[in-house]
């Protein structure tokens, strides 16, 4: 790490700068921690491309598609502004050398360290691709050797393998000698322009030189397009599937599930019974690489909130039921709340300039300290809550991108003495403009700063495919202005076809949408047509009936199995308020989380919630 230079910024969103950890063509990167705590890197645009509307587009696009991108060899993305006067993105810090550092300290990679590097960036490209991203340069920095294993960072340049990626025309991305040939022709990067960088990535971590040298960029832009590099030194083994690799033409190189197929195959050796599938382990078992030292980071004190009450207290509800929809069959069984307890809540709004924000900050902490001293209160603690991106996935058909800007809030939450004898579930309380609910261990809350929020599982990670929902298909939205004339709204009380919520609705087994391998751009369809689409007429409500919350209020409950158009179905769960206008609904719900979605449900208190009707 690095100290900081006069300047540079002391804080980047909702985290606190330590250090310097590099600098490249498209900004800084910074070591910072979260409220928290944890360590992560933050990379800050320069100046130069904030002001560039095209880019700023385009990184919003992608870090969005980023933030749903996990594998067991990537950094993962953990947030971004691209609305803010210089955009930045964050990912989880990572341990370690580069392999560009190892190799100039130690020398080139052998054995299992090899074999193990070639495997770890392969899923990683695996993981990349299978979300329609693209790294766009791979080369030996960009490679953490981590105590783990190998792990790629440094997604700033990524790009969607969408028609709405832009890219300025005749603007080469990536690194000098480490661009793959079509890229200094038509500047098209596919994916087989990362199985390239792949191959240049392994060639190096075995000669411990670069495959073109080192000159100026024309000069390696000529032996990119007109040499081919040594591979003798190459392990016999690897030789073929590296030279594949390398072919000048894209066509000629094989996918990233090959190559980790094969790579795999070959390092098993004398474990055969090691599948594909298992790559990551194996991984960990043979690596071996020491852990390398991590310098000291600055110690970072979190300060302590003022006793100011944000989020709603946790008192315990006494008040009759409140039923806000029509007499209906029982519903699912309640649960009850759990004690509040600390939380990191995702959130985002907008805003025009400091002065805006500070002149509602303070006019909001005013009004909260009225209602703090009139309240009764057990005891408080304070409570940091991180702003993080909204997911890839979007709740509503398209619309159009708004700017906007992270905030850090510090919140305190106050406890109330426990009332009830019953045992209460474990959790996290989390609050959303009044709208309070505990949240399972693992789970999260992002928010857009409006009036919607996702709450996502650890297995949320569905994607959209064209329809750019606002939570992802299979985390449970939150929409506070959903009235009778928007779904569920219109469709709530509908035995048949209650579930349609637009024109095309797309399979959404698995928590994401299904490609059809035989499907067109069609001009009735459009992008729609890719994807395989469900079976109205084979899809059937299973539950309809009154789920109760925690403040005493009742809602609609509907639960539909949704056929698709290839013999698959999945779960659709809504929870409707119409007279609070207020909607819970999870498009295809993992089982597994389906009875953690009717927890939440059951904890959920809108009596903070300024526009929810009357207990």
């Amino acid at each position: 790490m690095q100290p900081l230079l006069t300047g540079d910024p002391h804080r980047i969103g909702p985290y606190l700068v330590v250090g310097r950890l590099g600098a490249g063509g498209m900004g800084v990167v910074y070591a910072a921690v979260d409220g928290s705590g944890r360590r992560v890197a933050v990379k800050l645009v320069h100046e130069a491309l904030s002001v560039d509307l095209e880019f700023r587009r385009r990184f919003s696009r992608e870090t969005s598609v980023l933030a749903g991108v996990e594998g067991a060899c990537l950094a993962r993305v953990l947030d971004s502004d691209p609305g803010t006067e210089r955009p930045w993105l964050a990912t989880e810090f990572i341990p370690g050398p580069t392999l560009e550092q190892h190799v100039q300290a130690e020398g080139p990679l052998t054995g299992d360290a090899l074999y193990g590097l070639a495997a770890g960036v392969a899923e990683a490209l695996v993981a990349m691709h299978a979300a329609g991203v693209v790294h766009r340069d791979l080369k030996p920095p960009n490679v953490i050797l981590s105590p783990r294993g190998p792990r790629l960072i440094d997604f700033g340049i990524a790009k969607v393998l969408d028609s709405t990626s832009m890219t300025h025309t005749g603007t080469l991305i990536g690194s000098p000698g480490w661009i793959s040939p079509e890229e200094y022709g038509d500047g098209h990067a596919g994916t087989p322009a990362d199985i390239y960088g792949w191959g240049l990535l392994v060639l190096y971590a075995t000669t411990g030189e670069p495959p073109y040298g080192t000159g100026r960029p024309e000069v390696l832009a000529y032996r990119v397009r007109e040499e081919t590099p040594d591979l003798q030194v190459v392990p016999e083994d690897l030789r073929d599937l590296v030279g594949r690799a390398l072919a000048k033409d894209p066509a000629e190189r094989p996918a990233a599930a090959d190559v980790l197929a094969a790579v795999t195959e070959i390092w098993q050796g004398e474990e055969p019974e090691t599948g594909p599938g298992d790559v990551t382990s194996f991984i960990q078992r043979t690596w071996v690489l020491p852990p390398h030292e991590t310098p000291d980071w600055p110690e970072v004190r979190v300060a302590p909130a003022s006793p100011t009450r944000l989020l709603q207290s946790d008192e315990s509800v006494t008040a009759p039921a409140t039923v806000e929809s029509a007499a209906a069959p029982a519903g699912p069984a309640p649960v009850s709340g759990a004690d509040s307890a600390p939380v990191t809540v995702a959130a985002r709004r907008s805003g025009a300039s400091w002065i805006h924000a500070y002149v509602a900050t303070a006019a909001a902490v005013t009004l909260i300290t009225v209602t703090a001293i009139i309240a009764t209160s057990a005891s408080e603690r304070s409570i940091p809550v991180v702003p993080q991106s909204a997911p890839a996935s979007q709740v509503r058909v398209p619309a159009t991108p708004v700017p906007v800007t992270s905030a850090t809030v510090t919140a305190t939450l106050t406890e109330s003495p426990k009332k009830s004898k019953k045992p209460e579930a474990t959790g996290r309380r989390v609050s959303f403009k009044g709208v309070s609910l505990t949240l399972p261990e693992g789970w999260r809350m992002t928010t857009d700063g409006d009036d919607r929020a996702c709450v996502e599982s650890p297995r949320s990670g569905g994607v959209d495919g064209p329809w750019d929902f606002f939570c992802r298909p299979d985390s449970m939205a939150i929409a506070l202005t959903s009235t009778k004339d928007g779904w569920p709204g219109f469709g709530i009380e509908d035995s048949e076809f209650g579930f349609m919520w637009g024109e095309h609705v797309p399979c959404l087994t698995g928590g994401g949408v299904l490609r059809d391998p035989y499907g067109s751009n069609s001009e009735d369809e459009g992008e729609a047509g890719l994807y395989y689409g469900i079976d109205p007429y084979a899809s059937r409500l299973v539950h309809s009936g009154l789920a109760k919350m925690r403040d005493g209020r009742k809602a609609y409950y509907r639960e539909w199995q949704v056929a698709c158009e290839v013999n698959l179905v999945y779960t659709m769960m809504i929870w409707y308020l119409p007279q609070s206008k207020v909607a819970f609904y999870v498009l295809s719900a993992h089982p597994e989380d389906e009875k953690g979605y009717q927890k939440i449900i059951a904890s959920a208190d809108l009596r903070g919630y300024k526009h929810a009707a009357k207990l």
